[in-house]
């Protein structure tokens, strides 16, 4: 695969126009504390040096990522944001040649960003239908050349989830071929308490505040890997800053052991509820659309009938109802699209009627 400096779907949602009035595209959570239920004051941060974080950025968000997630602070690198702690994973541990296996639909980053890198990527095709990952898929694409094995969990776009006969099989790959088994989790928080790294610490896991909790603004996320994984993605590290900054990293602290964190999460998964109720209601009664509906959270993936023109759809989705979704070609499957439920419950029923709208504007005239 050639090396590239682009990611289509990123530079895609950056210009998107000021006139886009819904964004089903986006998949962050708006933030819902009042201003007065925030952790941070005038005084949350004084600008003085604190001794040692040049090293992890911020021990205070260390110790208190290691007590709420029960993975030890050796285990842990804090970076800015999930798709940076990727990058220095990636860089710290591939070589060019190295072979890497990536599920198929993938988010764009997984596989460009390893082919920059000099790997060489071949795919893992998840189940059509459900977009599972099976173990015999697994088996067929890994050869002896294989060195790391590249998934998200739960798997975005689709929202399916890894099965644990899957990562049981991912585990053995591991121990016993010594394979690197890399895990995006930036989504997991959506339905689940604790990271995959608690019961897989052999995995490379990365997450973030920014998906669940609204706060991609931060830019705090992490890695959870093995002891000499983290060290050798610190000093890679290096190769980018000598220290990441800390305030952002510090916000994140203060928020986390707060207890206006309960509250927060109590609001943001009632949310949750309401929204996968709209959007199932509404895949099940809309005739355009055919979706597998995932167990938990917040990303769909369905396709458009061919009684749907595609790119009649997209004009008129923009053009006249003034919203967007991510256009399933950024996954490879261009009949898809990507949609999450994150918005406001109102603007969700608002962006569900305009998006039932824009597909019947854009039905194939029959002959």
């Amino acid at each position: 695969m050639p090396r590239q400096l682009k990611i289509d779907h990123l530079l895609t949602v950056k210009t998107y126009p000021q006139d886009v009035e819904i964004n089903f595209s986006h998949s962050n959570m708006e933030f819902p504390l009042r201003d007065d239920e925030l952790p941070f004051n005038a005084d949350s941060i004084r600008l003085q040096p604190f001794p040692g974080d040049a090293t992890v950025g911020s021990r205070h968000l260390l110790a208190t990522l290691s007590r709420r997630e029960q993975v030890p602070e050796e285990n842990i690198l804090l970076s800015l944001g999930t798709s940076l702690a990727n990058f220095i994973i990636w860089g710290a541990l591939l070589k060019r040649g190295d072979e890497v296996l990536v599920e198929f639909p993938a988010y764009e980053p997984m596989f460009k960003v390893p082919a920059y890198l000099g790997a060489r990527v071949r795919f893992v095709k998840r189940d059509p239908l459900d977009f599972s990952l099976s173990q015999p898929a697994i088996a067929a694409g890994v050869t002896e050349k294989t060195r790391m094995i590249i998934l998200t969990d739960p798997h975005n776009p689709s929202g399916s989830q890894i099965g644990s006969e899957v990562l049981q099989y991912l585990r053995a790959l591991n121990r016993e071929r010594g394979i690197v088994v890399f895990i995006d989790e930036v989504y997991g928080r959506f339905y689940r308490e604790r990271s995959l790294f608690v019961d897989f610490p052999e995995f490379i896991v990365t997450s973030s505040l920014s998906k669940f909790y609204g706060l991609g603004s931060l830019r705090c996320g992490w890695a959870f890997a093995p002891t000499a994984v983290i060290e050798k993605a610190r000093q890679f590290g290096d190769y980018l800053t000598p220290e990441i900054p800390f305030v952002p990293l510090y916000l994140a602290h203060l928020l986390l052991e707060s207890p206006a964190l309960a509250e927060l999460e109590q609001r943001l998964r009632r949310r949750v509820r309401e929204n996968r109720e709209l959007i199932g209601s509404f895949l099940d009664r809309t005739e355009f659309l055919s979706c597998y509906i995932p167990r938990n959270g917040v990303l769909f993936f369905p396709e458009m009938s061919h009684r749907v023109d595609v790119k009649k759809f997209y004009s008129q989705l923009y053009g006249k109802y003034r919203m967007v979704v991510t256009e399933g070609r950024f996954f490879q499957m261009p009949r898809h699209f990507r949609m999450a439920g994150v918005q406001d419950t109102e603007v969700m029923k608002d962006g569900l009627q305009r998006l039932e709208s824009a597909l019947k504007d854009s039905l194939v005239e029959q002959p």
